[in-house]
């Protein structure tokens, strides 16, 4: 009985017990089937039936076509269930402190903090990446084509980027709503700090990034500002984390003191920038600060003093557990963390039972902060935190870094409208990947899980941070390459076939 001659309402029922894999093997049976299976109101029903969440279905172009989109979506949710990318595509970084001019790169070091039990160890602390992603754009140093750019997951195409880097030393990027953050500091040193150490003058510049009528991308200059008044150090010591949104800028400033008079608590500072006026004004280029127009640009909204920092709780002192910084509309957030197995220069002297997360909120104004924290108090049964929920908000302390203790959580991709989620653990020699897909809205549990084979924690974990979202994930190795797993056709291969 050929069911392709079954009245529509009957024909929906029959294929109702059909899986997606199977719906697409009936394209090939024969020409009838072949009608039939790819019948554009049909192949819409079905991916509204199996892949609710699909992205594909959140953005829905007026032109498309269902048929290929069905086999598109079916193709990339087999990959991410089985754990298996349909390709990887890797990407040279160019960076050195030295040459090419154009790359030159000076990271801020991370904490002096590893674990340590028995004769083991494993990294807590990661170094920035000198890549930064959002929403399928990609920004980084390409040292093939020599330049700064900005490049499209989704077609392909790279863009160069506004960021002139000649002449300067880039200490970190960040792309975060569609604003690109560059901190860098001149190539030539500013002054004299003392007989061993000269100061660099450090700035900040804001790009905003947005995409044309015709699918280009553009970067439109914002503003810039000086980050510190005196700069910095170019060394392992001197260190400062920030984070920003679409209109502020947070910065924390750690640096050793140099006292001729022996005191050691380090200096220590914390700043909330307002970036959201526009200004053509450059800092960079008036070191006198004379031709700085009024109540124009980039201005301090709120700066803590030492005493502000040791008020809330915050200051670091010379065993710091500052994880992060983050922002929302109208607080600052200061994330941190503590571990059991904590050994280094700036270990904790009193560590924690088991893992600590903490977040304090400040308000830019004057107010009552917020604090929220775990230990991972489990009982005796239950070594692992009772508080770990889906929930990522910068108010609520990250109990999802100890979701599987003693595995600690490194980095997440997580990408919810899909619910799609990437994380990647370790308990020292022991490593995973792993990828939880709920294609339903509706389902319960931990959804269809798998770990990636072992050999891509190498190639991914290189700087302790992944991204993407249900078409791809990213990462970086130890080669200075930042390495892609497609989970849909690689739109390189797709473009050189076509």
């Amino acid at each position: 009985m050929d069911i392709t001659a079954f009245p529509n309402d009957i024909f929906l029922i029959v294929i109702a017990y059909l899986s997606p894999k199977d719906l697409i093997l009936c394209r090939s049976v024969d020409k009838r089937f072949q009608a039939a299976f790819t019948e554009s109101d049909l192949n819409r029903h079905v991916l509204v039936q199996h892949y609710p969440r699909a992205r594909e279905l959140r953005h829905i172009d007026l032109n498309v076509d269902w048929a290929q989109t069905f086999a598109k979506v079916v193709g990339r949710y087999h990959h991410l269930k089985t754990g298996k990318p349909r390709s990887i595509s890797k990407l040279a970084l160019g960076r050195s402190f030295v040459v090419p001019s154009w790359a030159r790169y000076y990271p801020i070091s991370p904490w002096q903090r590893h674990l340590q039990f028995e004769e083991k160890t494993a990294a807590f602390h990661y170094p920035d990446s000198l890549w930064t992603y959002e929403e399928g754009i990609l920004i980084f140093p390409s040292a093939e084509l020599q330049k700064y750019v900005l490049f499209d997951l989704e077609t392909g195409n790279s863009s160069e980027v506004g960021f002139k880097s000649e002449g300067k030393i880039i200490r970190r990027i960040r792309l975060c709503q569609r604003v690109l953050v560059v901190e860098w500091c001149e190539q030539d040193a500013y002054h004299q700090l003392n007989e061993n150490e000269m100061v660099f003058r450090h700035f900040a510049t804001a790009y905003d990034v947005s995409r044309e009528l015709d699918g280009k991308w553009s970067m439109v200059f914002r503003n810039e500002w000086k980050i510190h008044f005196l700069g910095f150090p170019l060394n392992s010591r001197d260190r400062f984390f920030s984070t920003h949104n679409k209109t502020h800028y947070a910065i924390y400033l750690w640096q050793p003191n140099r006292s001729a008079w022996g005191e050691d608590e380090p200096i220590e500072g914390l700043a909330v920038w307002d970036i959201s006026s526009a200004s053509a004004y450059c800092p960079s280029e008036d070191p006198s600060g004379k031709r700085k127009p009024e109540g124009q640009g980039p201005h301090v909204i709120r700066r803590f003093s030492f005493a502000d920092l040791s008020f809330y709780w915050i200051r670091q002192r010379s065993t710091p557990v500052l994880r992060s910084l983050e922002l929302d509309e109208n607080h600052v957030y200061i994330i941190e963390e503590d571990h059991r197995w904590l050994v280094g220069q700036q270990a904790s002297h009193t560590l924690p039972r088991l893992h600590k997360v903490k977040t304090t909120g400040i308000p830019f104004s004057p107010g009552p902060c917020w604090t929220d924290e775990c230990g991972a108090d489990g009982d005796v049964h239950l070594s692992f935190c009772e508080r770990v929920s889906d929930i990522r908000r910068p108010e609520v302390a990250p109990c999802w870094r100890h979701e599987e203790f003693p595995y600690l959580t490194i980095s997440e991709a997580i990408d919810a409208e899909a619910g799609v989620v990437f994380s990647a653990r370790h308990c020292f020699m022991l490593e995973t990947i792993s990828i939880n897909v709920k294609p339903r809205v509706q389902m319960t549990g931990p959804g269809y899980e798998i770990s990636l084979r072992d050999d891509l924690w190498t190639q991914l974990m290189g700087k302790g941070k992944i991204c993407g979202d249900e078409r791809w994930l990213i990462g970086e190795n130890s080669q200075q390459e930042v390495v892609i797993l497609h989970f849909d056709e690689d739109p390189k291969l797709v473009n050189s076939v076509a």
